[in-house]
């Protein structure tokens, strides 16, 4: 198996992601890391306020920068 590069994300990060065409801000919640299962990246449950819901496994690459 292929290892991943150290996560870029930690708990409770504030961070800006991509949702189809929507840029979204939120605050890390749970991080999936991906030597847990048969993806080949790490990703996040993000919880964004103004919406009040979570994205679910959001890949890193979808996340834009920590704010």
């Amino acid at each position: 198996m292929k290892h991943l590069p150290p996560a870029k994300f930690a708990l409770h990060d504030s961070v800006q992601f991509r949702v189809a065409d929507d840029i979204l801000t939120g605050v890390i919640e749970l991080t999936d890391f991906a030597r847990f299962s048969n993806r080949k990246y790490h990703s996040y449950g993000i919880f964004v306020q103004e919406r009040g819901c979570s994205f679910l496994h959001v890949p890193e690459s979808d996340i834009l920068e920590k704010l």
